[in-house]
C-alpha cells in the first residue's frame, strides 16, 4: 500500500490520509476520485483498524458500486465483502427489508416502477371521475415525486397548494399514497421517504445505524437531494466522520431534485470539515481541459478550482456550423470515419451527444445509411419491454399476492377469457371484502354472479396460480420463471403466432430466464424476492456494455461518469442547448452550463462541437442561432470548419451566421405557416410558451377545435385565458 501512496498526487494523498471528522473532496472531471476513495477505506481498515463492518460508501449507480466493491478487494481481499457500497436506494432497501413492519408494510413489499406508479394514478383519476386526457398522469407523478424528495407528506404537500393544478395533485397524492399500501408496494422515492421516515420515528433503529456505521463516504455529493440529505445527516451524526465527494460545476440534476446548496453549504452544515481539492485531471488533453474550464468559469454557483491537465496539448476542439440536422448528422458520420482510419480506434471509442433524446433519430439514420454500427444509452430498457413486464407483473404477484397493479396487467395475458368487466367485478369484492384481488378471483372460481365459462377460466387461473405459489417454496428462482413461462401459456401463444415480432419475443424472455441464473449466481440466498429486488434497481448507465465495438449515442445527462477518446457534442444551439425550458431563468442557465461542461470533459483525445444554422421542429425548418456556451469559449482554443466560414462574432460576444445565409433558410419557410392555426393538444400542467408572456403552465381547457381555449398561469404575467388557435402557444415537453 505505501508504495501505492506515492503514486498519488499531494491532494490525493491529503484526502486519503484524513482520518476522522468532515471532509470535502472537491473532484474535478477525470481527477481520480474512485481511486482516492478506494484507498482511503482500504487505509481505514489497513492502518486504522476499523471493521469493514463499520464502513458504508454510498454511490449513485450500481456500476459505480460494483466498480468501488472491485477496487477494494483488489486491494483488501475478502474482507471487502463486510463494506456496505451501494446506491442511496440499495441502502434504503436494506433498511426497509428489515424495519418496514414498523411503517405497516408486510414482508414481500413491492417496488413500483414509472409504469406501475402511472397505472396506479390513473385509477386514482377514475376513482375522481376525472378525465386523464385534462390532467395529465405524467405530470402528477412527477409533482408528487418532487414532493416525497423534499419529504413533504399530504398533509404537507395540502398546505402549500398554489393553483388548481396543485389543488388536483393536493387530492391524488393521498388516494395514490392509501393504493400504494394496500397493495402492499412503494414507489421508488417511497424507498427514501420511509428510510427517513422510518429513522426519525425510531430513535433506537437509527441508533444501531449510527453504531454501525462509524465511517461514511458519499459519490456525487452535489446530486443529492433533501431526502438523501437527510437521511445521510442522520446517520453520519453525533461523530460526523462523513467524507463526501463531489463538484458543483458537475450539478446537472436539478430537474429531479438534486439541490447544490448541498455541496456549496457543506463546511457550514458539517463545522470544521477539511476541504481537498483534486484539480489535476488524468483523462483529458489540456487543451480540451482549457475549453471545458473557459465555459464553468462563467457561472457563480461553484467552489474555485482550477481544473489542469499535464497531457499534451493535442487538437484543438473543433466546431462545425452545419446547414440543417442532416448536414449535422452527415459531418459527423464522415469524421468518424475518418478518424477511425487512425491505428487502435474502434467504433466503441466515440460517443455521440445530444441535450435532448428527440435529437437521436436523424443520427441513428445516419448511421444505418453509413453501416456504423451503434447503442442508444437511454432507449427502451429491456426491463421495460412488454413481454419482460408481463412476467415480471407474474413475479410480483408470487411474490407479493397484494399486488393489485400486476394482477391486473398479467390476469388475461395471454387471454384466457378473464375480460376486463371480470376484472372490475374482482376489484369491487376485493374492495367490499378487503380482500386482495388474488382472493377475489379464488372466490369468483367458485361460481357466485360469475358465468360458468369467466368461472372455469378464473379457476384454471387460480390453480395456475396456485401450483406457482407451492412451486416457489420448494424450487429455486430460475426454475420457478422457467415453469411460470411453461405453465402461463405466454411461451406457447408467442410460438404459435410464428411471426419475427414473436420470435424476438421469446428470446427477450429466454434472456430474463438467464438474468434470473446471473442473479442465483451471484447472490448468497437466492429468491424471487431478492432478484425482483435487484431488477427494481437497475439503470440504463449500469446496462451499458463497454467491450461492443459500436458508436455510443446519449444524452449528455447518461453521459456522466464515461470517457470516451473521440466526442461528438451535438446541437449547440440557443434553445436547443442551453434548453428553451431553461433560458429565462439564470440558476437554470447555469445548470445547462455545467451540462455543457460535463459534455465536454467526456472527450479524452478529439473534442468535436456540431450545430445546425435550421433545425426542422414538428416538420418545419426553425432558424437557429449558435449557443451562447460557443462564444464564451476563447477563439484561440477552438477552431472553425465546415460553414464556419459565414460566421461571424457580433459585439456581445455570441455567433450568428450572415444575413445571406439566413434568408436563404427563411425562404425554406411555407409563406402560409404563419397563418396556420395551432391545435396542439394541451392537457392541464403542460408547460407552453408564449411569443409574448413567455412559458406558462395550463391550467384550464374549455370547448374544442377553434373554439378551444385555454387558460394559462403566467409568472410574470398571471392568468390568462387565451383562444388556442390564436395564441400560438409553444408545447413544452
Amino acid at each position: 500500500m505505501k508504495k501505492t501512496y506515492q503514486d498519488l498526487n499531494e491532494e490525493q494523498r491529503g484526502a486519503v490520509f484524513h482520518n476522522a471528522g468532515p471532509a470535502l473532496i472537491l473532484a474535478g472531471a477525470g481527477s481520480g476520485k474512485t481511486r482516492v476513495v478506494t484507498f482511503r477505506i482500504v487505509r481505514l481498515m489497513e492502518e486504522l483498524n476499523v471493521s469493514p463492518f463499520r464502513i458504508l460508501a454510498v454511490t449513485f449507480t450500481n456500476k459505480a458500486a460494483q466498480e468501488m466493491r472491485e477496487r477494494v478487494a483488489n486491494l483488501a481481499g475478502k474482507k471487502a465483502k463486510e463494506i456496505f457500497i451501494g446506491t442511496f436506494h440499495a441502502l434504503c432497501l436494506n433498511i426497509l427489508k428489515l424495519h418496514a413492519d414498523k411503517l405497516g408494510y408486510k414482508p414481500g413489499f413491492t417496488i413500483y416502477d414509472d409504469s406501475d406508479q402511472k397505472a396506479l394514478i390513473k385509477e386514482c383519476l377514475w376513482d375522481l371521475k376525472w378525465d386523464e386526457k385534462q390532467v395529465n398522469p405524467q405530470a402528477v407523478h412527477s409533482y408528487i415525486s418532487a414532493a416525497k424528495n423534499e419529504l413533504k407528506t399530504p398533509k404537507d404537500y395540502d398546505e402549500m397548494v398554489a393553483g388548481i393544478f396543485m389543488e388536483k395533485v393536493a387530492q391524488i397524492y393521498p388516494r395514490y399514497q392509501t393504493k400504494l399500501m394496500q397493495n402492499n408496494a412503494m414507489d421508488f422515492d417511497d424507498m427514501l421517504f420511509n428510510a427517513v421516515t422510518l429513522l426519525q420515528r425510531y430513535p433506537d433503529v437509527l441508533e444501531g445505524y449510527r453504531n454501525r456505521f462509524e465511517y461514511i463516504s458519499v459519490d456525487e455529493y452535489q446530486d443529492i437531494n433533501t431526502s438523501q440529505y437527510q437521511l445521510i445527516s442522520m446517520i453520519a451524526h453525533p461523530l460526523n466522520n462523513l467524507c463526501v465527494v463531489g463538484d458543483p460545476d458537475q450539478s446537472i440534476y436539478g430537474w429531479r431534485g438534486a439541490d447544490i446548496r448541498n455541496i456549496l453549504k457543506f463546511e457550514n452544515d458539517f463545522k470544521g470539515a477539511k476541504i481537498f481539492k483534486l484539480q489535476q485531471n488524468y483523462r483529458s488533453t489540456k487543451s480540451i481541459i482549457q475549453a471545458a474550464q473557459a465555459v464553468i468559469r462563467n457561472n457563480s454557483q461553484r467552489k474555485e478550482k482550477e481544473l489542469f491537465s499535464l497531457r499534451e496539448m493535442g487538437e484543438t476542439p473543433t466546431y462545425y456550423q452545419a446547414e440543417d440536422d442532416k448536414d449535422e448528422a452527415e459531418f459527423v458520420m464522415k469524421t468518424i470515419y475518418e478518424r477511425l482510419g487512425q491505428p487502435g480506434r474502434a467504433f466503441r471509442h466515440v460517443a455521440v451527444l445530444y441535450r435532448t433524446n428527440a435529437q437521436s433519430r436523424v443520427l441513428e439514420d445516419a448511421c444505418r445509411r453509413h453501416n456504423i454500427p451503434y447503442i442508444i444509452v437511454g432507449g427502451l430498457k429491456f426491463y421495460d419491454r412488454k413481454e419482460v413486464k408481463d412476467m415480471l407483473a407474474y413475479f410480483h404477484v408470487l411474490a407479493n399476492p397484494q399486488d393489485s397493479v400486476s394482477l391486473r396487467r398479467m390476469i388475461n395475458v395471454p387471454i384466457r377469457g378473464i375480460g376486463s368487466g371480470t376484472v372490475e367485478k374482482l376489484e369491487e369484492t376485493a374492495k367490499k371484502l378487503d380482500i386482495t384481488m388474488l382472493d377475489a378471483a379464488r372466490q369468483g372460481a367458485l361460481g357466485g354472479d360469475f358465468p360458468k365459462k369467466t368461472s372455469q377460466a378464473l379457476e384454471s387461473f387460480v390453480k395456475m396460480m396456485d401450483d406457482l405459489i407451492a412451486l416457489k417454496a420448494v424450487v429455486k428462482p430460475s426454475e420457478l420463471v422457467k415453469a411460470a413461462l411453461e405453465r402461463s401459456g405466454y411461451l406457447t401463444d408467442l410460438a404459435t403466432d410464428d411471426t419475427n415480432e414473436s420470435r424476438m419475443r421469446i428470446e427477450n424472455l429466454k434472456e430474463l430466464v438467464n438474468s434470473v441464473a446471473d442473479y442465483e449466481a451471484t447472490a448468497e440466498t437466492p429468491s424471487l424476492e431478492g432478484y425482483l429486488d435487484q431488477v427494481s434497481l437497475v439503470a440504463d448507465v449500469d446496462k451499458l456494455e463497454d467491450k461492443r465495438n459500436c458508436v455510443t449515442l446519449m444524452t449528455m445527462h447518461n453521459a456522466k461518469g464515461l470517457e470516451y477518446p473521440i466526442v461528438f457534442v451535438t446541437g449547440m444551439e440557443e434553445g436547443l442547448f442551453p434548453h428553451q425550458n431553461s433560458i429565462d431563468a439564470d440558476d437554470e442557465v447555469q445548470e445547462e452550463r455545467r451540462l455543457c461542461y460535463v459534455g465536454l470533459t467526456r472527450a479524452m483525445d478529439l473534442l468535436y462541437l456540431t450545430g445546425a444554422a435550421c433545425r426542422y421542429v414538428y416538420g418545419t425548418p426553425q432558424w437557429r442561432a449558435p449557443s451562447r456556451f460557443l462564444s464564451e469559449i476563447p477563439k484561440d482554443m477552438i477552431q472553425f470548419t465546415g460553414k464556419a466560414a459565414g460566421i461571424v462574432a457580433t459585439q456581445n460576444g455570441l455567433y450568428e451566421v450572415a444575413n445571406a445565409k439566413k434568408k436563404e433558410f427563411d425562404e425554406l419557410k411555407d409563406p402560409e405557416w404563419d397563418d396556420e392555426p395551432v391545435m396542439a393538444p394541451y392537457m392541464l400542467g403542460d408547460t407552453v410558451k408564449h411569443p409574448k408572456f413567455g412559458r406558462g403552465m395550463v391550467l384550464g381547457l374549455m370547448g374544442s377545435g377553434e373554439d378551444l381555449k385555454v387558460t394559462v398561469s403566467f409568472p410574470n404575467h398571471g392568468k390568462k385565458q387565451l383562444l388556442a388557435k390564436l395564441a400560438n402557444l409553444e408545447k413544452i415537453e
